[in-house]
């Protein structure tokens, strides 16, 4: 999408088995004995099991019931390009692996940047089911649950999204439905794709109008949104609703900008409330703390905050620095404490910008190495849905580093990267959730880095080395979880694929297990 942004190491077989419950996820494969629910109850609960950890949270989700009854909303943006399989092969032969993260693939269109992505979705089997497309669907519908996402705003660039009944649109709305009618589904017509072409906006909002998913207020209108808003003028939009009106439909618009504060004033009398798009920094994470309460006592209108976990855009060489987990938490502290009313998780699928919350992978198809903002998520959606802190009941470690430093040698095929936002960071994160005071080590090239951490949130950073590092948490000089990152460290020299990788990689583990997801 355009814009502004836009040594001694446990593994599952080695350690204690863990019982854990089962949605559209498969949670931590390290069970002869996993506990399933059913599809008509997919989000079951995922915390602990009485007597167990969860190597995915360190806390005890709260039920869907819970969730949905809260006045707040979590949504994030669906990006239709990239669903769970785009042509139903198994996965080490589909398209994202052949084709997207293949420097070679599309006939070399994206050789210049090594590969048009640098992450794909989890693998998902072949399906016979003509329906497949909507399977994946409900499945990702499912995961979004499982974390504390209460609806999607989905991205629409083209027309044919709402002419074709057979599109992404009319199916994520049919998944919606059937997994569970209170997750919600918000339109949102891109003006960087559709213009200023009035008559598509309207069609596309009146695509959705009928379907019992689609998120309507209390009062019957219902709710839309729009990607760079602005790029139209409030009269123009103006004209869209007095047709949709007249058709019938009456409109809540919460219009998603490229800079909220410049456009308020001209928007307020047809709007419902403001959103923004986000920059994902650290920084620019932080700073926008206070825009709900401008929202709320200037204008009188909803807010929903952006929440963006990264941004690297292999396609053009941009990169915003996330400081490693930093962007995402601060953004979702910033909604917490500033009171916003809904949250936009920028993105849920966009892998082109390499902003998505879904659980990631790569080439290698490893189902624990993208899980760190995905699991995150379930922790922090949980705090801002139900105004509650969530209780730590056990120790939970997560990583976030990249494969290679920012401006390594070798790296780009010659091209340059562009820091867009904030300055570039090598580092390595552990990120402590504990449930009592430890010690927190990273190992890696030979170097030893340790911090006392209280009980609670702990960040641990230490600079990036050749190597795979481990991490731990120590109690008393006895390892209490020790777990080794599965991403290489290179410094650009040794690296085997030499281009642009700076995707932040993430996993987890508790003392029982390494978080690893499955799709399905």
């Amino acid at each position: 999408m355009n814009g502004t942004p836009r040594n001694s190491v446990r593994t599952c077989s080695r350690m204690p088995l863990l019982a854990i419950l089962v949605t559209a996820l498969t949670l931590c494969a390290l069970s002869t004995a996993v506990h399933s629910d059913s599809n008509e109850n997919p989000v079951a609960e995922l915390g602990s099991v009485a007597g167990d950890d969860d190597a995915c949270l360190p806390f005890t989700m709260p039920s869907k019931d819970v969730l949905f009854s809260s006045a707040r909303k979590v949504f994030a943006h669906y990006f239709y390009p990239f669903p769970l399989s785009i042509d139903n092969k198994p996965a080490a032969q589909d398209y994202y692996n052949t084709q997207y993260l293949n420097p070679n693939g599309e006939s070399n269109k994206w050789l210049v940047q090594g590969g048009y992505l640098r992450q794909r979705p989890l693998a998902v089997a072949v399906n016979s089911d003509p329906n497949w497309q909507v399977v994946n669907m409900e499945r990702e519908v499912r995961m979004a649950i499982a974390r504390g996402i209460t609806g999607f705003t989905v991205d629409v660039m083209s027309l044919d999204q709402a002419t074709n009944a057979a599109s992404k649109l009319h199916h994520i709305l049919q998944a919606a439905q059937a997994v569970d009618p209170r997750f919600k589904i918000v339109v949102m017509p891109d003006i960087d794709g559709l213009g200023a072409d009035a008559s598509a906006v309207v069609q596309v909002i009146a695509a959705v109008a009928s379907s019992p998913a689609a998120y309507r207020l209390s009062d019957g209108r219902l709710v839309v949104t729009a990607f760079n808003a602005s790029r139209n003028p409030p009269s123009w939009w103006a004209s869209v609703f007095r047709q949709l009106n007249a058709e019938g439909i009456k409109v809540a618009f919460v219009p998603t900008f490229l800079g909220w504060g410049a456009q308020a004033s001209a928007f307020d009398s047809i709007s419902y409330g403001f959103a923004e798009w986000g920059i994902a920094t650290p920084g620019g994470s932080s700073i926008i703390r206070n825009d709900p309460r401008v929202a709320h006592n200037t204008y009188d209108k909803i807010y929903m905050m952006p929440v963006d976990p990264q941004q690297f855009r292999p396609k053009e060489f941009l990169l915003w620095e996330a400081g490693n987990s930093g962007a995402f938490r601060n953004a979702w502290m910033s909604a917490i404490q500033g009171e916003a009313d809904w949250v936009q998780l920028v993105t849920w699928s966009d892998f082109s910008e390499s902003s998505q919350v879904e659980p990631y992978t790569d080439a290698s198809l490893a189902a624990d190495i993208g899980t760190g903002y995905y699991n995150l998520n379930g922790y922090y959606a949980a705090w801002f849905l139900t105004r509650q802190q969530p209780v730590i009941t056990h120790d939970v470690l997560y990583y976030f580093y990249r494969r290679s430093p920012y401006g390594a040698p070798g790296t780009g095929r010659g091209k340059s990267l562009t820091l867009k936002k904030g300055k570039a960071e090598d580092d390595i994160e552990l990120l402590a959730f504990l449930a009592a005071p430890g010690v927190l080590k990273i190992t890696v090239a030979g170097h030893t880095f340790e911090q006392v951490a209280m009980a609670g949130i702990t960040s641990f950073k230490v600079p990036s080395h050749s190597g795979q590092p481990t991490f731990a948490l120590l109690r008393d000089g006895a390892d209490v979880v020790v777990f080794q990152g599965r991403i290489q460290i290179h410094d650009g020299s040794d690296d085997p694929s030499p281009v642009h990788d700076m995707t932040y990689w993430s996993g987890s583990a508790a003392r029982d297990g390494v978080c690893s997801l499955q799709a399905n």
